[in-house]
C-alpha cells in the first residue's frame, strides 16, 4: 500500500484536490505493483510554510512504499508527478520538494509482511 501525505502551503479546494487525488491514482501505477487501489492519500493544505527563509506557496511531499522500487520508476514518477502537481495546484516546481520512504515492514489487516 503506497501512502501519499502532501503539506500544501496554500489553501486546496474541493476541485483541486479530486484533481491531485485523480493524478496520484494515475501516476502511481509508474511504480512497479503499485496502484490506485491501494492508495492512501493524506492532504495537510493552508499550513504557514516557509522555504528560504520566507514565507510563501511551497510543498512537501512524502511517499510511503513498502519495499523498494525501481530508481528509474521512482524517478519517473517524481518527474511526472511533480510537473502536474505544480500545474494543479499553482505552485511552482522548484517550491515543491518530494522524499520517498521505502519500508521492509509494513502491517496490514493485523499481519506484519
Amino acid at each position: 500500500m503506497p501512502y501519499i501525505q502532501m503539506s500544501i502551503s496554500e489553501k486546496q479546494d474541493e476541485t483541486r484536490i479530486a484533481s491531485l487525488k485523480s493524478m496520484l491514482g494515475e501516476k502511481i501505477s509508474l511504480l512497479p505493483g503499485k496502484s490506485e487501489a491501494v492508495l492512501m492519500l493524506q492532504f495537510d493544505d493552508a499550513n504557514t510554510m516557509y522555504f528560504a527563509g520566507e514565507l510563501g506557496k511551497c510543498a512537501m511531499i512524502q511517499v510511503h512504499l513498502y519495499k523498494e522500487s525501481p530508481r528509474e520508476a521512482k524517478s519517473q514518477f517524481a518527474s511526472e508527478m511533480l510537473k502536474s502537481f505544480s500545474e494543479i495546484t499553482g505552485i511552482p516546481i522548484d517550491r515543491i520538494f518530494l522524499n520517498f520512504f521505502e519500508h521492509s515492514g509494513w502491517a496490514t489487516r493485523g499481519v506484519l509482511k
